[in-house]
């Protein structure tokens, strides 16, 4: 067995504590009826390596008590849960091999990985009745350089068995402290039985390698996971078989709902079908995520929700999540306020120059190059331009040719060049004034009156 997580307050709920306790106890009592040799644990026998508070301790001696009055061994090794990777901290996993209630197997490092064998307080392996067990701990990141050196010094027995709590790739997602199931394939010939914790859903590779999983859900994505615990025999071949009947794992509910309106009688309605659909359960834990939008999400009491829940399911406790959508409505903007806006920043701007107030006209310019380029409207719209006329004044268009405008152009052009030419000329002869002859970017330019 492994990750049996004992202390796992989930949801910070005292049941689902006692749930994880249960299987716990449920397993080890199976273990004993079966008269079985030994009993190995993968790793992750507590939930947190720190903050271990008196029941999760009270609960571990409790049921580690069970076998070691039946004569039954256990031998463990610690998961990332249960200790630090390589500091040699005394752990509660030590504590309880020190009251002679497990054996922890660990190896040693004095240049580099050293195997012992279980002295009564300390070694990497153990020796029952021709059958030699080695363990190793987690070592995150470390695991297959440490497994590297490991598997090389460990001596193959009548019947050998490799126990850590190692990760192998592709069961699940995201998880750290995996490595290549190859690697530990490497091992058939030299080792027998390969007893792996830390994935929490059952697997067996080669029938060699065993995952048993948690025996609880420790996350709500385990629910649909198979697990259990192994029993093994051994005669002329290794025979096994995945047991989970020794426990009821508490049931979990889980829903998803689109909720379009605050009215709770479309939502009594689908938990009703819900309810129907699942079954009777035993105080599960319903898991609910609603998604809705902003404005109806504020009109929706969630303890209303909660009520509807737990008149149709008595549950042990709800989840609710929310996924609030943010809906914005596009509006318009008001086209005359900015044709408005528009006009007055391009009428201040022309005061610099000399055409004038042909805000109107360069209105139109961008509205006829944003839409289309029409060149009837464009001779048309150069020739008003030139000739300082309004929108009231616009000839028809085609009423210029192409060298009338062209020409028009061209002197419009030289008599605005002349008129710049005499207006530089006459600032030569005002002041430089040094403070605000220099623009934002460092340049000089020329002191202007206002």
């Amino acid at each position: 067995m492994a990750d049996i997580h004992l202390g796992n307050r989930q949801y910070g709920s005292e049941e689902r504590q006692m749930d994880f306790a249960q299987a716990f106890l449920d397993a080890i009592r199976f273990s004993v009826k079966k008269e079985v040799d030994f009993i190995l644990i993968s790793g992750d026998l507590f939930h947190k390596k720190t903050e271990m508070d008196p029941v999760t301790l009270l609960q571990a001696r409790k049921v580690l008590e069970i076998p070691e009055r039946a004569g039954i061994p256990v031998i463990a090794v610690e998961g990332n849960h249960d200790s630090t990777y390589f500091r040699e901290n005394y752990s509660w996993m030590d504590y309880l091999a020190s009251s002679g209630l497990l054996i922890n197997l660990k190896p040693e490092f004095s240049d580099g990985v050293v195997l012992r064998e279980w002295d009564g307080e300390n070694g990497a392996y153990f020796e029952i009745d021709g059958t030699r067990i080695y363990g190793m701990k987690y070592y995150g990141s470390l695991t297959e350089k440490v497994l590297d050196e490991y598997v090389r010094k460990i001596k193959s027995s009548d019947f050998t068995i490799f126990m850590a709590h190692i990760g192998v790739e592709g069961y699940v997602k995201n998880m750290y402290g995996c490595i290549p199931s190859a690697k530990l394939h490497k091992l058939r010939g030299k080792v027998d039985y390969i007893a792996l914790g830390h994935l929490h859903r059952a697997f067996v590779e080669g029938n060699l390698v065993f995952n048993p999983g948690s025996l609880e859900s420790c996350d709500i994505s385990e629910t649909r996971y198979e697990r259990g615990i192994y029993f093994v025999e051994v005669d002329d071949r290794v025979g096994f078989s995945l047991v989970n009947s020794f426990y009821t794992p508490r049931d979990f509910v889980i829903l998803d709902y689109s909720m379009k309106s605050p009215d709770l009688n479309e939502f009594e309605s689908f938990i009703r079908a819900k309810r129907a659909e699942v079954g009777e359960k035993n105080k599960p834990v319903v898991d609910l995520k609603i998604e809705v939008e902003r404005a109806v999400r504020s009109a929706i009491s969630e303890e209303n929700l909660r009520k509807i829940i737990s008149d149709f399911f008595d549950p042990l406790l709800v989840r609710i999540h929310w996924e609030v959508r943010n809906i914005f409505k596009p509006s318009l903007p008001d086209l005359e306020s900015k044709e408005s806006i528009e006009r007055s920043v391009i009428s201040q701007l022309l005061e610099n120059y000399s055409y004038g107030d042909i805000s109107d006209e360069v209105l139109n310019f961008k509205r006829i190059f944003s839409s289309s380029f029409n060149l009837v409207e464009v001779d048309k719209m150069v020739e008003d331009v030139l000739t300082h006329r309004t929108r009231k004044e616009a000839v028809k268009p085609g009423e210029y040719s192409e060298s009338q405008v062209s020409e028009k152009l061209e002197k419009s052009k030289k008599s605005d060049a002349e008129a710049e030419k005499k207006k530089d000329f006459e600032d030569v002869e005002e002041e430089w004034d040094w403070r605000s002859a220099l623009d934002s970017a460092g340049r000089t330019r020329k002191h202007k009156k206002l």
